[in-house]
């Protein structure tokens, strides 16, 4: 193999290298989704931190995250308040409350499969012609508990899941972006949990 095919070849795996990378901020950037219920939850409610109860691979793979439950409960507060949905919500309970939300983060992950083609010499030129060069998936679960602050007693409990797909090639991917489909996916989840919030509790009017 000549020196320009090793170069090119090097290049590939460079560039495919870049691409695996995930943003870890772009995941928090997302605007909320509207609701298409015409209520609201005319009550004070505190939002807790939420648990990371992810398994392993899901932490392995967000690493580039710091303090991600504390991110994630910010960006879930962040939508809850822009969406109105409720009389005021805030972080952490406090005795006025009389809603309280606990909540658990059971999937949070962003995974990036190569192209086994790009780490053959020679097939992985074939990036430059616009190949698939990844597939790249965004998962989120969040489970929410919905407490009565001053029974104690639960009123419902609800679990939404969201997955993004998308694949690229080397002209249609920016390393920036790097994320997306993880923002998509929690975001979706976002809109179903105020959904479930506002037409299965029984607690909108």
């Amino acid at each position: 193999m000549n020196k320009k095919w090793i170069y090119l070849f090097m290049l590939s795996l460079f560039i495919l290298s870049g691409c695996a990378s995930l943003n870890g901020n772009v995941p928090f950037q997302y605007q909320p989704s509207l609701t298409s219920a015409n209520k609201k939850i005319n009550k004070i409610v505190g939002l807790n931190l939420l648990v990371d109860k992810r398994p392993k691979e899901d932490i392995s793979n967000t690493e580039s995250i710091k303090d991600l439950p504390d991110k994630i409960t910010s960006k879930l507060l962040e939508d809850f308040q822009k969406s109105e949905i409720f009389a005021k919500i805030h972080y952490n309970t406090e005795a006025e409350d009389e809603i309280v939300i606990n909540g658990s983060i059971n999937r949070f992950k962003w995974k990036a499969t190569p192209n086994g083609l790009m780490f053959i010499p020679f097939l992985n030129l074939l990036i430059y012609f616009g190949i698939p060069t990844y597939d790249i998936t965004g998962v989120t679960v969040i489970t929410l508990e919905v407490k009565d602050n001053k029974s104690g007693q639960i009123i419902k409990t609800f679990r939404e899941s969201s997955e993004s797909e998308n694949t690229y090639n080397l002209y249609n991917f920016k390393t920036g972006d790097a994320g997306a489909e993880l923002a998509e996916s929690f975001r979706d989840v976002a809109k179903k949990l105020k959904e479930d919030l506002l037409n299965k509790s029984d607690l909108a009017k």
